[in-house]
């Protein structure tokens, strides 16, 4: 298989489980919301973000793995991946240990770091811990995803994603509907985590396997073992660095509410939150395949393919944004009125609208992010997301006693935009030693051209012909994505790319029986 196909085929299935876990989500949060109340849901996503800072303790050696198993598994350099492989479980052991001890400490504490009812303490306290216990027990795993995603075999864990979001989905339903709260929410969580975990640890050695390289822990020295430790941790230190601003970042915005605002006022912003959190996923889900490409290219020093994958990639990011974006800042309100309910509509629609515009700007820095991670040029960017980590958390905290969600959103976007539409850009060009007006260019100016029909579309419902339901809702934005992906394909790729698309498209469509002669 062609990396080009292989690339094709990853994205195709980030894809294809992002909209399983996007069409899941989106009709389970009203129910979830409605069922649990404003005040247990806005426990429940402060806990989400609350106990999210512990995935910090990854240390990035998951991207480690990603980064060494793209290096070795094409070489068939089995004893040297082993040993990666063995470092990296040494390396999580500690890691496992301080996370279910941080988790114990945060149950304690929760209530009294947040603005909780005491009569409900006790339920916080479990439902911290649980959570805590589920990120735990991803550190057991992360080594065996980081070799899946180093094979570039996205495709495996996306496959069987899309059967545990169902099943897991229809398992809330059921315990919601039965009265159970969100202890047994966070039950169903580590229930399926720890199954996910098992079939992709299973998947990861039947592939190396396949590659005659067989799995195992590799015995060395002392001297050998901390080498490799400090190769990891060397590596390590900077996804640690990038990954505690970028939480600082995306998920802090439900704990300074929560600090500083009644805990119902939550629900409003994780609302809007949740909508930008699918949008990013998407582009998330898209961008993660340009990684270990990166890496692949790097190490035949192919400076004009990592170019094409910085431009390529941008572009996609921004193309498969355009039209969320514009949907969230001109009919961001009436959607949530028809999604969650009326009294939503005017706090998380103008939230929605804030992160929305910021993200016009944000979606190609997933894409940056991932083609330095892959070049291990990642360093400045690490400290760069500290920076803006700290202004960020700065101007939040000011803003929400002045401005309240607005402030907060605001405080989010501002320095965000700042990084991704100017810092970032520049410092990536200079590393793969590309123009910035040519990045620009490539990047922005083929999905802009192709927006404005559906911008004009999407104004003229929201005037002529506003929804009145949600069927109505999605009927008018797939019309306008139609019109949006006929102008995409002119205007926004290149005739080798129209090429791939249509003989991806021919091929699937043959599926079905539809053969179109060249």
């Amino acid at each position: 298989m062609t990396v080009a196909t292989r690339l094709f085929k990853n994205i195709a299935s980030s894809w294809s489980i992002l909209i399983v876990n996007i069409v899941v989500s989106f009709f389970l949060a009203p129910f979830v919301v409605h069922s649990l109340g404003n005040v247990y849901y806005g426990i429940w996503a402060i806990v989400g973000q609350f106990t999210g800072y512990l995935y910090l303790l990854d240390f990035g050696v998951r991207e480690s793995v990603i980064r060494y198993t793209s290096k070795y598994y094409p070489r068939a350099q089995s004893l040297k991946l082993n040993r990666i492989i063995t470092t990296a479980f040494a390396l999580y052991t500690p890691v496992l240990i301080l996370c279910v001890l941080v988790s114990l400490i945060g149950a304690w504490g929760f209530p009294y770091w947040f603005n909780i009812d005491p009569q409900l303490s006790d339920t916080v306290r479990i439902v911290v811990l649980l959570v805590g216990l589920t990120i735990a027990q991803t550190f057991v795993f992360n080594v065996f995803t980081g070799i899946l995603q180093g094979v570039h075999r996205f495709d495996v864990t996306n496959q069987f994603g899309i059967v545990v979001t169902l099943l897991r989905a229809g398992l809330i339903v059921v315990a919601l509907s039965l009265g159970y709260g969100i202890i047994a929410l966070s039950l169903i969580q580590l229930l399926f985590a720890i199954i996910t975990g098992l079939y992709t640890a299973f998947m990861a050695v039947s592939i190396l396997k396949q590659a005659n390289m067989k799995l195992k822990i590799a015995r060395m020295p002392w001297r050998r073992f901390a080498a490799l430790a400090r190769r990891v941790a060397g590596y390590s230190y900077y996804v640690l660095v990038n990954n505690i601003g970028q939480k600082i970042v995306l998920v802090s915005d439900a704990i300074i509410i929560g600090i500083f605002m009644p805990v119902a006022s939550v629900t409003f912003y994780a609302i809007a939150g949740s909508l930008i959190g699918y949008l990013r996923n998407l582009v998330v889900a898209t961008a993660q395949v340009f990684n270990p490409l990166t890496s692949h290219y790097a190490a035949l020093k192919d400076t004009a393919q990592i170019q094409q994958v910085l431009i390529r990639g941008s572009r996609l990011s921004i193309f498969i944004s355009l039209p969320v974006i514009t949907a969230y800042v001109i009919l961001g309100r009436e959607f949530i009125g028809l999604w969650m309910g009326s009294e939503y509509m005017q706090q998380a629609g103008d939230v929605l609208a804030i992160l929305a515009i910021m993200y016009i700007f944000s979606s190609p820095h997933h894409v940056i992010s991932s083609v330095l991670y892959g070049l291990s040029r990642h360093g400045t960017l690490s400290y760069l997301r500290l920076v803006e980590a700290a202004v960020n958390l700065t101007l939040c905290i000011i803003l929400v006693q002045k401005m309240g969600l607005i402030g907060v959103a605001l405080g989010t976007a501002i320095p965000h935009i700042v990084m991704t539409a100017i810092v970032l850009p520049i410092l990536v060009t200079r590393t793969v030693k590309l123009s910035l007006w040519k990045y620009f260019s490539g990047a922005y100016v083929g999905p802009f051209l192709s927006i404005i029909p559906f911008i004009v579309g999407t104004y003229y419902f929201r005037v002529q012909i506003p929804a009145t339901s949600l069927l109505v809702f999605f009927l008018q934005i797939g019309f306008l994505l139609v019109i949006y992906l006929l102008a995409g394909y002119r205007l926004a790729i290149d005739h080798e790319e129209r090429i791939v698309v249509r003989h991806h498209v021919t091929r699937v469509l043959s599926r079905f029986g539809i053969v179109f002669k060249e």
